[in-house]
């Protein structure tokens, strides 16, 4: 970001996504239920950009730090107990340069059963469009769940208007196979250490992949809330419940091969940044 924010205030420098990769066809996006939904999402999460960036150009000129700092952030490391079942979770991002060029590394997934269900990584070019929102480009690779998918990625990531530390995230694959994540979250202080973080993530699909259990159309959607107590900035115990469904017909693929389509769960981790 042009601004490098401290992880006290909702971390605008962005934030990825946990569900595995959906995918669309390219060339049948425009025209079907899916891939208009796919464009209405990205399009809704551009709106609030050149607002910020036109009260920041008529602010006055900005001072822009030329050296190079970094940060490793994990913002989740938990533990999930879905159905009495024990499972973990990682969500990790972290970024190296300066107020206007950054490299960013995201991470996540989940393990169940002493086994991986889910795992990406995605290395980011990040460039300053504003005081409060990057412009990302780079690559993304889902090791899990198989068959394992290289993607390119073109998204935002800022703060919107009441502080929502939104990422909006486009991946295209190959034979032309896109995938959408949009992600809102945001930090309440309910006192000086205690904070609620709500957090919102949508995917969406255009295309049918049984292999994967993927539907076209929205295909998952999780709601979490998470208490925070933070014994000090970089480090923070939390507790909460989470929300995380496989929708219509990604939860039909689900129910077929007798798999979970999610529901309510706990959470218990630990948030730090370095």
């Amino acid at each position: 970001m042009g601004l490098s924010l401290p992880p006290a205030v909702s971390h605008g420098s962005g934030h990825v996504p946990r569900s595995a990769g959906v995918e669309v066809n390219g060339h049948q996006a425009a025209g079907q239920p899916g891939g208009r939904a796919l464009a209405l999402m990205i399009l809704l999460a551009l709106v609030p950009v050149p607002a910020l960036a036109q009260a920041v150009d008529h602010g006055g000129h900005t001072v822009h730090d030329r050296s190079i700092n970094f940060q490793v952030l994990f913002d989740q490391l938990e533990w999930q107990f879905v159905h009495g079942e024990p499972g973990s979770r990682w969500d990790s991002r972290s970024w190296i340069g300066g107020d206007i060029h950054k490299v960013w590394i995201r991470t996540e997934g989940d393990a169940v059963d002493g086994g991986l269900d889910a795992a990406e990584a995605q290395l980011l070019y990040g460039r300053s469009i504003s005081r409060w929102w990057d412009l990302l480009a780079g690559v993304r690779f889902d090791a899990r769940p198989s068959p394992a998918h290289t993607w390119l990625a073109l998204g935002v990531q800022g703060l919107a208007p009441q502080f929502l530390d939104v990422q909006a995230t486009m991946y295209v694959g190959s034979g032309g196979h896109v995938a959408a994540r949009l992600e809102v979250e945001h930090d309440m202080h309910i006192t000086r250490k205690l904070v609620l973080q709500p957090l919102v993530e949508l995917s969406l699909s255009g295309a049918d992949d049984p292999d994967r259990e993927i539907a076209r159309g929205l295909s998952t959607a999780e709601v979490g809330f998470r208490f925070r107590y933070e014994f000090k900035k970089e480090l923070a115990p939390y507790a909460g419940i989470v929300w995380h469904k496989k929708l219509f017909g990604t939860g039909d693929f689900a129910r077929e091969r007798n798999s979970d389509p999610g529901g309510w769960h706990l959470v218990a981790g630990l948030r730090f940044w370095l």
